[in-house]
């Protein structure tokens, strides 16, 4: 098993997050962070470290932040170029990643005051690399005042010419500073054998990592913070050596947070991890995407929905999506082919009429009771609102909305030319999860997935492999095969990359019945991983089981008729001894292997 070390932690004093009494921890190699740690790493002039964006077999794109409004340099290196090619690039300033008063202002209990800021300036490039040759290695380096970053790619294979793809997808990362010192509830699953310690305050668990209020009810907190948990699934993903990752969403703890966008880019672009400066990403958007942080006012009110509108704004200041045809939905949809696989990624925060709870008072669905998938994903704002307050970008997900056809052609066009089809967005639409319930349920979160299941009949007509998702913070695999021929599409939400560990929905408290409102759930960590406990000297000890921070991994394989499609699911485990001290953590994988045997035409086999 692949180990991953973490650096040592201390316990500092116990601190109220949120509403939520958790453990407040600090690791010791994040204690003492300096008030302008770009500086403290060396970065004086990037701010965010060269990224990678739409891979295809003859080009890439090439993205960096820096501080001031001056042109860099990237040249790179590798074959079809005469010698080293260099393109210098246009500077852009981006005043909507500026930080708000709030922002500046916030204190976190557990850190210094302001250390996670980074200085003022925020200035982007972006230079789409053409002329490459397929399956082939490129360096490059990119020079920006006295910074200067040298990094490596690979292009996309042919359609017709390749061996292996390998692709790593996880959701829900909701990065923020206060991750750093916050260990999450860790709602309860099913156990074999022993139970689970007693979650009870003054015990040696709470002593350890805290214990927290669940719907009622006292639960554990989880053995790594936030921080901890999305840094160790992050370098057990990069130990794979993926292609490119999805990310279907929930990028930050609010996309109008500044402070989140500069964790998010410190693990992956930054100080803390620079796998985007050789990996690709291809992201969607997350309701998180348009929440504006709670320091900022969240989703604003009806008067004033201006926060929504920036927090998508920065979502778009750093992602670079192909055209879609529709310019004011650039980055919202797209498509991507990385060889002989069509990703296609979707929008799905935005459904259009609009919906709310309070338009099914005295008339609500209980229990499993379902009529249909309704119309919107989020009751949070309305498409006037967005509009009112100057915002263009917003695109309908609903038939006959210009996401819709535009998601159709791209279906019928990667079909006809025999591709994998694999897709993304947010919002799982078959869910046992938090948000499974449609908007005019009893229990809804007023955030459910449902409408989404509009496209399963498009993706099962053009033969889509699976549907990769979040939102539910919880590890599950649905399968739905409406017409009974044994194919179907597979569902995931990998809601498991470094914030909440949640369980299937339940009818009241954490110990009790689960709702079962997926009829379509296959596989979810949270009831078909086990946890197994053990006492060791007295101390109740987890050996295996339950569930964690983790991702889906994806091989595709060329086979003589067709190619294997193989969907592990990979969890990353802390390994805790009888002191209640993290060790290690570990590489795992749950039992829940899907292969998929792939057919000349892209189809999967029956």
């Amino acid at each position: 098993m692949t180990e991953t070390r973490l650096p040592d932690v201390r316990i500092s004093r116990r601190a109220v997050l949120g509403g939520l009494t958790t453990a407040a921890v600090v690791p010791a190699a994040l204690a003492s962070l300096p008030a302008a740690p770009a500086a403290a790493h060396g970065m004086r002039d990037l701010r965010v470290l060269p990224y990678l964006q739409n891979p295809s077999s003859t080009s890439m794109t090439v993205a960096w932040v820096s501080y001031a409004e001056v042109p860099g340099t990237l040249t790179v290196t590798g074959p079809g170029l005469r010698g080293r090619a260099r393109w210098t690039s246009t500077p852009e300033p981006m005043p909507v990643l500026g930080y708000t008063d709030a922002e500046r202002a916030e204190q976190i209990p557990g850190l210094e005051d302001g250390s996670w800021l980074l200085p003022d300036g925020n200035v982007k490039h972006v230079v789409e690399v053409t002329g490459l040759r397929a399956d082939s290695h490129y360096t490059y380096v990119v020079e920006q005042g006295r910074d200067s970053y040298r990094g490596s790619f690979r292009t996309a294979p042919t359609a017709s010419d390749w061996k292996r793809i390998t692709f790593i997808a996880m959701s829900d990362h909701e990065t923020e500073p206060r991750g750093r010192v916050t260990r999450r509830e860790w709602a309860p699953g099913e156990v074999a054998g022993l139970p689970r310690p007693d979650a009870v305050p003054g015990s040696p668990w709470d002593l350890a990592f805290g214990i927290t209020t669940l719907a009622g009810q006292q639960v554990l907190c989880y053995p790594l913070t936030e921080d901890e948990g999305y840094r160790a699934n992050l370098a057990v993903a990069d130990k794979s050596r993926p292609d490119f990752f999805l990310f279907p969403g929930d990028l930050v703890q609010g996309g109008g947070y500044q402070p989140g966008w500069d964790e998010w880019f410190g693990y992956n672009a930054g100080p803390e991890g620079d796998r985007l400066g050789r990996t690709p990403v291809l992201p969607a958007l997350g309701n998180w995407e348009s929440f504006g942080g709670n320091v900022n006012g969240g989703y604003g009110s009806p008067e004033d929905r201006s926060i929504v509108v920036r927090s998508r704004a920065k979502y778009h200041a750093y992602f670079d999506g192909p055209d879609n045809g529709t310019p004011e939905h650039r980055d919202n949809y797209y498509r991507i082919d990385y060889g002989p696989v069509t990703v296609i990624t979707l929008d799905s925060n935005n459904g259009e009429p609009d919906d709310d709870t309070e338009n099914y008072e005295g008339d609500q669905a209980v229990g499993r009771e379902y009529r249909g998938p309704g119309t919107d994903t989020q009751n949070n704002f309305t498409a006037a609102e967005y509009a009112a307050a100057g915002g263009t970008d917003l695109s309908d997900f609903n038939p006959g909305s210009t996401q819709w056809s535009w998601c159709e052609e791209q279906l019928r066009d990667a079909r006809s030319k025999g591709q994998i089809i694999f897709m993304q967005w947010h919002h799982s639409p078959f869910s046992s999860g938090e948000h499974g319930l449609p908007m005019y349920h009893a229990d809804t979160s007023g955030q459910g997935g449902t409408p989404m299941r509009q496209y399963h009949e498009l993706a099962e007509r053009y033969g889509v492999a699976a549907i990769i998702c979040g939102h539910s913070e919880l590890f599950e695999r649905s399968f739905v095969d409406t017409d009974g021929d044994g194919v179907g599409v597979h569902y995931y939400d990998v809601g498991v990359a470094g914030d909440g560990l949640r369980g299937e929905r339940r009818v009241a408290g954490p110990d009790s019945e689960r709702l079962g409102y997926n009829p379509y759930r296959q596989w979810t960590a949270d009831r078909d991983e086990p946890e197994v406990w053990e006492d060791v000297d007295g101390v109740r000890v987890l050996t295996a089981g339950g569930k964690h921070y983790g991702h889906l991994h994806v091989e595709v394989t060329r086979r003589k008729d067709g190619a294997r499609v193989t969907l592990t699911p990979v969890h990353v485990f802390p390994v805790v001894d009888k002191h209640y001290r993290v060790r290690r953590t570990e590489r795992r994988t749950y039992g829940d292997v899907v292969e998929l045997e792939i057919g000349p035409d892209g189809r999967v086999r029956a």
